[in-house]
């Protein structure tokens, strides 16, 4: 008879092997993947799709100009104050595995405040201790400096003195390298508009890694409508996607620290002509800088990705039907999607999934850490995060992508045929044609993953699911032959 220590051990090496064999076969992103959500304070977000999380920012923490840090108001629609929703979603997120983060400053008036807080030497050390008591009391993984933006060199100045005291406080109070810290940058390569281009290696040797807002370039408030988020730059600003992380990457900031912005939503504009006369083209005249809201969310010219789809006032009726009354056209150049709507001349340059997927790729193929999306309540039915999560595990796993983000040649050649003049004004169809068909191939599914790559990291990642499964089925028929 075989002893009770023996069936105990090879029962213990068949539980280990199928947990290898899970783990090799399960849908998860690779080792230091950054797949980073927000969530906004005031608002609760029901169906979080945690599982497609790594980390999560909390927007936002209010810093007074005393340098205290507190979380404003109370939720909408809700019995709870701000403070209550946040310390549901940590603990949600936690017992999730995901990181917990805050947010400090954000947008206008908080980040006012945060600038004055951060202003004297004995402001910031205030800020800093705040901060430490702020991350114990809410049991954070971190926080996230989120200052919009820094007007001038002594404001630059003031931010690195700032992040490097609070990465020195946090290794001292939680152990080195065992709390997160982040910023966001601005979508060009300087710290905020008037701030000239300084050395960014400081500052991003005290942190984790920094998101790059690489969205609103164009709204309402423009003179003609544009996407909200173009992955190349329009023919006439210097703003993109592409402009973005390249810019930041040529000044240095390192790739594996930068986690690329990800939009779900896009920017609506009432035009001045009838666009769907002419879908070439989808830059028009903005009448007086005026916009509409979108049906759900209510946000000033704005449009979430649960507007665009609600069943009844949306404008799609699939991740890319135009529902009746609305046009929907792919643009070839920005490669990104918009829509326009005849009966009030309304146009949204937004992204979907299409887009998101162009974005993603060359956000991998340069080797980011990954992508922060603005936010997690825009979506719906967690569509675009569902598409998101499966897009980067399946590159992580090694599958092939067709039909993506064209090569950097092809960019560099669609972006030099873009700067003609005439390339705006249509005269050179030609040269526009053909910087279309270097673009996408509309014909043909946008980001299709396809049979598992060559990379050798891949291959070996399917031979050993295979021979784990191997060993296991042996190890069980051995088991049998125990009893």
């Amino acid at each position: 008879m075989r002893s009770i220590a023996t069936t105990r051990l090879l029962l213990a090496c068949i539980a280990t092997l199928l947990a290898l064999v899970g783990s090799a076969s399960a849908s998860t992103y690779k080792s230091g993947r950054v797949v980073l959500g927000y969530f906004p304070v005031q608002r609760v977000v029901n169906d979080i799709p945690w599982s497609s999380l790594t980390h999560a920012n909390i927007a936002f923490a209010f810093a007074s100009e005393s340098g205290s840090i507190t979380f404003e108001g109370n939720v909408v629609n809700s019995t709870m104050t701000s403070d209550q929703n946040a310390r549901a979603m940590i603990a949600d997120g936690q017992k999730n595995g995901v990181k917990m983060l805050v947010a400090v400053g954000g947008q206008g008036n908080f980040s006012n405040h945060l600038a004055l807080a951060l202003s004297t030497t004995s402001g910031q050390k205030t800020f800093v201790s705040n901060a430490m008591t702020f991350v114990k009391s809410y049991g954070l993984d971190g926080i996230d400096v989120d200052w919009e933006y820094p007007t001038n060199l002594t404001d630059a100045q003031n931010l690195l003195s700032t992040l490097q005291a609070t990465r020195q406080a946090l290794d001292e109070n939680f152990g080195k390298g065992s709390k997160v810290l982040t910023i966001t940058l601005y979508n060009h390569p300087y710290l905020g508009p008037g701030v000239p281009t300084v050395d960014y290696k400081p500052y991003a040797d005290v942190v984790d890694y920094a998101f790059t807002m690489a969205y609103d370039y164009f709204g309402s408030w423009a003179d003609y409508s544009a996407p909200n988020a173009p992955f190349i730059d329009v023919p006439f600003y210097p703003g993109s996607f592409r402009n973005t992380t390249d810019a930041w990457l040529k000044a240095g900031w390192p790739a594996n620290k930068l986690v690329a912005g990800l939009a779900y939503y896009g920017h609506s504009s009432v035009v001045t002509s009838d666009m769907s006369k002419n879908t070439t083209n989808q830059y028009v005249p903005i009448f007086k800088h005026t916009s509409i809201d979108g049906p759900v969310s209510g946000i000033a010219g704005t449009w979430t990705w649960r507007d665009l789809r609600d069943p009844a006032n949306g404008a799609l009726s699939g991740p890319r039907t135009a529902k009746s009354g609305w046009v929907r056209t792919w643009d070839a150049v920005t490669m990104t999607p918009w829509l326009y709507r005849k009966s009030d001349s309304l146009y949204i340059g937004y992204d979907d999934e299409d887009s998101l997927g162009v974005k993603m790729d060359y956000t991998l193929r340069k080797d980011l850490a990954g992508v922060m999306i603005w936010e997690i309540g825009y979506d719906y039915n967690n569509e675009l995060m569902n598409y998101v999560r499966d897009f980067i595990v399946k590159n992580d796993n090694g599958l092939s992508l067709s039909n993506c983000a064209p090569s950097d040649t092809r960019l560099d050649n669609m972006y030099d045929v873009t700067r003609n003049p005439n390339f705006f004004n249509r005269r050179s169809l030609p040269d526009a044609r053909s910087s279309e068909r270097e673009s996408i191939d509309t014909s043909s599914p946008i980001c299709q993953f396809g049979r598992k790559d060559t990379k050798p990291n891949s291959a070996a990642s399917l031979s050993v699911g295979s021979g784990l499964a191997f060993a296991v089925a042996v190890a069980v028929a051995g088991a049998a032959a125990f009893f």
